[in-house]
């Protein structure tokens, strides 16, 4: 007879087949377009809204962030090797990157820099550029946009993907240390990283590294979703509803790190608890592909270039339009070009008590 643990394992390891019938492609994609919408405010000059205290961009990454934790725990839990978990978030994030980032060095570069392209190519900062494949993150080339907010700039949002492999790599380890086993682990680490953010926020300056405390916070927090999944899944209304007051408690409690991020724990609850619903017509997002991490990379360079092409004769709206229009062309070559014939080469994990194998799990 089973154990409980181990029927929770196995309910995990069934959603974890099933869960492209699920409202995530849909959210994906519009956590992109959240970024792509705060990008344009900064890169024309203009002051970006804020939701919640926070920027459209930062709630996108949020989103993301959440999501991935979610989905990407049980992909471990549903098949449990070290080896395998590493090449499938490699498959998933490194091509499409490698790609972007050549096009920025090659194609991109030397169309918008001011530079002679010997002087462009010998520079310091081309090569730097370089070291985006290998998560050193340097977002600028030599001598482009030079008249945009941002000089120099061709992909900002490059910084976010360092973090995210850290989280890949950080649940591996616990993992492999058989401690994923443990249900409350994630609980107790989601506690441990709000203590360190509370201790930070009282120890100022807040440090640029503390960006990884708060994202290493929501990605952990899909993870505990995801291990605790059993609990609040068939009462999804409730989950909803507890999540809403204790973001409530959160924002009351007074200045500190967990005040301000109190609504964005609450929005990637909710995202997760919605995200993981099969709502009609939404949960058909993704049936063309899964475009949300081409527009996520693309979005930045393409939208400096529009700029700098139209110069400022785009009004406000139409930058953005043409903006996504452009990101989304390029996302989808990247999606069947680059990604889907990447993931082709995902390892398969062993069928149950043979040698052969089956397929594997989708992409997160």
């Amino acid at each position: 007879m089973l154990t409980s643990v181990e029927e929770k394992d196995g309910r995990a390891r069934r959603q974890s087949t099933h869960h492209r019938a699920n409202n995530f492609d849909a959210l994906r994609m519009t956590a992109a377009l959240l970024v792509i919408w705060s990008h344009q405010y900064a890169l024309m000059g203009m002051p970006t809204p804020l939701i919640f205290g926070n920027e459209p961009g930062a709630i996108g990454v949020v989103l993301f962030f959440a999501i991935s934790g979610y989905l990407v725990s049980q992909s471990w839990t549903a098949d449990p090797s070290v080896p395998r978990f590493a090449m499938r978030r490699a498959l998933r994030i490194w091509p499409a990157l490698v790609v972007v980032v050549l096009l920025a060095i090659f194609v991109l570069g030397p169309l918008v820099t001011q530079l002679p392209l010997r002087e462009y190519f010998t520079h310091a900062a081309t090569r730097q550029h370089l070291q985006n494949l290998v998560l050193d993150i340097h977002p600028s080339l030599p001598g482009v946009f030079p008249a945009s907010p941002h000089p120099g700039s061709v992909n900002g949002p490059l910084w976010t993907i360092p973090l995210e492999v850290g989280c890949y790599a950080v649940l591996a380890l616990l993992g492999a240390l058989g401690l994923m086993r443990w249900h409350w682990l994630p609980l107790a680490a989601l506690l441990a990283l709000a203590a360190a953010l509370q201790w930070r926020y009282r120890a100022p300056p807040f440090p640029e590294w503390s960006f990884a405390l708060q994202y290493g916070m929501i990605f952990t927090f899909g993870v505990v979703l995801a291990r605790w999944s059993w609990v609040w899944q068939p009462r999804r209304w409730l989950a909803a509803a507890g999540l809403l007051v204790t973001g409530a408690l959160l924002y009351a409690w007074g200045p500190s790190p967990l005040n301000g991020q109190g609504p964005l724990l609450v929005l990637a609850g909710l995202a997760v608890v919605w995200g993981s619903a099969c709502t009609p017509g939404v949960s058909r997002a993704g049936r063309f592909g899964d475009f949300s991490y081409g527009l996520y990379i693309y979005g930045f360079p393409v939208q400096q270039a529009t700029l700098w092409w139209a110069g400022a004769s785009l009004s406000f709206a139409s930058a953005l339009a043409l903006s996504i229009a452009a990101a989304l062309f390029f996302a989808v070559l990247s999606w069947h070009l680059v990604e889907k014939p990447a993931l082709r080469w995902k390892p398969r994990r062993p069928a149950p008590g043979t040698s052969s194998a089956s397929p594997a799990e989708g992409t997160p």
